[in-house]
């Protein structure tokens, strides 16, 4: 069976079109970003509801329960990529991602625009990053 499709979510700061978990990505170190990517594509392999390791990647509750997290632990520091898992289109949407210390909780609001982020999928045409986006946002800021 094929791997599920992958797309990045584009999100608009302004005027600008972002891609929220890519930025956060580049913002982390290599071994980071290797592992929650590695973590996805051992995912993608088998969709979501087949994965049985809750240590790598977890559905989430509450106001997020459509979505899931990729996870990863280095040090006392804990790193999600957040995902949204469309079933019936066997695709996964990369949305965001965030870190923090182990032992804390994220702000409830986080969680709120996470799911306001979430709720972007399902808008026609779906916001979804292009190769321009990505190497605009690759690009930026170079000297």
């Amino acid at each position: 069976m094929a791997q599920w499709t992958v797309e990045w979510l584009v999100a608009m700061e302004g005027n600008e079109r972002t891609i929220p978990a890519l930025t956060f990505l580049q913002n982390q170190p290599i071994s980071v970003q290797r592992q929650l990517l590695a973590i996805l594509d051992a995912v993608r392999s088998t969709g979501p509801d087949q994965w049985r390791d809750t240590t790598t990647h977890d559905p989430m509750s509450g106001i997020c329960a459509d979505l899931h997290e990729a996870r990863d632990r280095h040090d006392q520091t804990l790193n999600r990529l957040y995902l949204k898992w469309q079933r019936p289109a066997r695709r996964v949407i990369i949305l965001t991602g965030a870190s923090k210390p182990n032992d804390t909780a994220l702000p409830d609001k986080f969680y709120e625009e996470l799911a306001e982020l979430a709720a972007t999928t399902t808008t026609s045409p779906p916001p979804f990053a292009t190769v321009d986006d990505v190497v605009r946002l690759t690009l930026k800021d170079r000297t």
